[in-house]
């Protein structure tokens, strides 16, 4: 052995070793010589007895004052357990208890290791006078290690007590860092429109494509280290641990693409998943925030993948239109769901958004329809008309059938007492809607939309539709009409406003367009629809149309996407920005277009795009939403520059995550 690791020995045994128990030692040592030197028997029995006495004595002190000590000290830390309990490795930590004074009347072994002695009994501040530093200076160097110190008052039965740690931070990890890291983030997975997928492939292939569907899933959880279940043919769940979520964020979710790769024998028919990825602080947390997530992904047209954490939403993927589902199963489910509440109703109050178009005003007078059908009185939300519906709102007026059907917002508020039932149309966003207030109102509160689902809709409605793959509410509206009655009768007024909307929003069936939304033109026309007077209710003025112009040639170009503002003060800017935006992408170069205008104090976003840009992920940026081609948003209290610079900002952010 060496010299050192000796002197390494006997430092190692020297803890044990205290002043209290030499002196006890030396003492015993003196008495029993003395008694030896005695001649008499009887005396130096005595005396040898008294030493005994004493040893034990003395060793049932100290073990009672040590039991004394262990139970203080046992109470103190349960007490103080939730700052304790913040580190993984807390036992290792060096750890102290002393009384008010200083005195030490409790410490753990790695306090006495690296205080190299027993440390009962002795003054805290002796052996580390560093710890007398003010409390404000944390940190203390022991040896060749910097410590931070803590510490934590502590009061039991009327006395006061301090605790005393010496954290070394290189070696220390918080519990909560480390169960953020190990505990359980859950995906839930779904196949899109797995009927379709399965009717627009051979039947021969059906397996197959299953197969390979499973294989992606599979390799995934194993890339992440987590396991997978299939709990139904087109459903799975995945779990692994939060550290690897951020994988998942940095490749975009790449699963989402390989899916889409896979073979189906069908150039047409492509498989896409939708998938809702959550964490939390405990494994039901993580689940419900799954769950959320994926109901949100699939309201948004599904083929995307949506995380859910502690700071709310973020969203991958989702580049491509929302996949048409060619069953109406869900439709004829809703129209007589839709029924059934109307007769239990005593009337009906329809709502749409601000600044309604002839998408809104169709859908609204569908509704309206139902409700004559179902035999309750009807009314429709306006409360000031512009451009886009002035004419539709000018024949209703022609019209004695509609004398009391159209009400402001404070009209509908006492409507809507009693048995009555709100229906907002073509916004699923409270703060959209033309009224607000009326919406906790109403006890019995429907939501017909199609557009993508964002993280604000309207929470917990009676009834709701939500089909973001809809070209226009209006084409929702007509198959709900064709399931509500054997028999029911339309006006040809009510027709014509549903088949406008259905082509304003498809901007004349170009936009947007799936075979339902011809189905349901036809239907239209079938009931009577005159495509004539329709294109009366497009109409402008020649003042919007000259505006409309130099709005388009005052737009700045990059990168295929145009930006433009419209002038103050013009009639209906809203109107006249979206008008303004479709005219944009019909120039050559340009994929993208965002036109704004100010309105009151509000600004208004109107994003086109011919598909190869989402302007729907744009604008959710900034609070709005819609769909791919087709989106809005509202930016209240700021001036334009702040506008122009938030909405690029959002441009480039999407251009960093494509």
């Amino acid at each position: 052995m060496t010299a050192k690791a000796g002197k390494m020995g006997r430092k190692k045994r020297s803890i044990y070793i205290t002043t209290e128990l030499v002196l006890i030692l030396v003492l015993l040592a003196a008495a029993l010589l003395i008694a030896m030197l005695m001649e008499t028997y009887e005396v130096r029995t005595a005396v040898i007895s008294a030493i005994f006495v004493v040893v034990v004595v003395y060793f049932v002190v100290s073990t009672l004052r040590k039991e004394r000590w262990f139970t203080i000290a046992g109470r103190i830390l349960t007490d103080c357990s939730d700052q304790i309990d913040k580190y993984v490795n807390a036992v290792t930590m060096p750890t102290a208890i002393t009384k008010k004074n200083g005195v030490i009347g409790w410490h753990n072994p790695a306090f006495s290791m690296l205080a190299d002695m027993r440390c009962e009994g002795r003054n805290i501040f002796r052996i580390f006078p560093q710890l007398l530093k003010p409390s404000a200076d944390r940190k203390v160097k022991i040896g060749s290690t910097t410590y931070v110190k803590e510490v934590i008052p502590a009061k039991l039965n009327g006395k006061d007590y301090t605790i005393y740690r010496l954290i070394d931070v290189n070696n220390t990890y918080e519990a909560s860092d480390l169960y953020r890291i190990v505990t359980t983030a859950v995906c839930h997975i779904q196949v899109d429109a797995y009927g379709d997928l399965l009717r627009g492939t051979a039947q021969n292939d059906h397996a197959k494509i299953d197969a390979e569907i499973d294989r992606i899933i599979a390799g995934q959880a194993a890339n992440l280290r987590g396991v997978y279940q299939k709990y139904d043919r087109d459903k799975y769940l995945m779990f692994f641990e939060r550290r690897y979520i951020s994988s998942l964020m940095q490749g975009k979710f790449a699963i989402l693409n390989a899916v889409k790769e896979i073979n189906t024998g069908n150039a047409a028919v492509v498989p896409t998943l939708s998938i809702g990825a959550g964490v939390g602080n405990t494994p039901d947390g993580a689940n419900g925030n799954a769950a959320a997530a994926l109901e949100l992904a699939l309201g948004r047209g599904g083929d995307q993948a949506v995380l859910k954490d502690e700071s709310g939403y973020k969203f991958y993927g989702g580049g491509q239109q929302a996949i048409e589902k060619r069953t109406r199963v869900k439709a004829r489910m809703f129209s007589h769901a839709l029924k059934n509440l109307m007769e239990q109703c005593e009337r009906v109050v329809i709502m749409g958004h601000s600044v309604p178009d002839l998408d809104c005003m169709g859908a609204a007078l569908g509704i309206y329809a139902c409700a004559r059908q179902a035999g309750k009185r009807g009314y429709i939300v306006l409360d000031k008309p512009n451009a886009a519906v002035q004419g539709l709102v000018d024949e209703m007026k022609r019209d004695p059938d509609y004398k009391e059907v159209l009400v402001t917002p404070a009209e509908a508020e006492r409507l809507l007492e009693g048995q009555a039932m709100l229906v907002v149309v073509d916004t699923q966003i409270e703060d959209f809607t033309i009224a607000p207030q009326l919406i906790p109102q109403a006890d019995t509160l429907v939501v017909i939309d199609h557009h993508v689902r964002g993280t604000t809709h309207i929470e917990t409605p009676t009834l709701s539709l939500f089909e973001p793959y809809a070209s226009s509410t209006a084409e929702m509206v007509t198959e709900i009409i064709e399931y509500f009655s054997n028999k029911i009768y339309i006006k040809p007024l009510e027709v014509e406003a549903l088949l406008a909307g259905i082509t304003i929003d498809t901007k004349g069936f170009s936009f947007k367009t799936g075979v339902r939304t011809f189905e349901a033109a036809s239907y239209l026309r079938k009931l009577g629809a005159d495509t004539t007077t329709i294109r009366h209710l497009f109409q402008d003025d020649l003042e919007t149309f000259s505006t409309r112009a130099s709005v388009v040639q005052n737009a700045e170009v990059k990168d295929g996407i145009a930006v433009s503002w419209c002038p103050d003060n013009v009639k209906n800017p809203q109107l006249l920005a979206a008008q303004a935006a479709d005219s944009l992408i019909g120039i050559r170069g340009i994929s993208a277009s965002f036109v704004l205008c100010r309105q009151g104090d509000t600004v208004v976003v109107s994003g086109r795009s011919i598909g190869g840009i989402n302007v729907q992920r744009i604008l959710e940026k900034l609070g709005g939403g819609g769909h791919a081609t087709i989106a809005g948003a509202q930016l209240k209290g700021i001036d334009k520059e702040t506008a122009s610079k938030e909405l690029r900002q959002a441009i480039e952010e999407y251009k960093k995550e494509s």
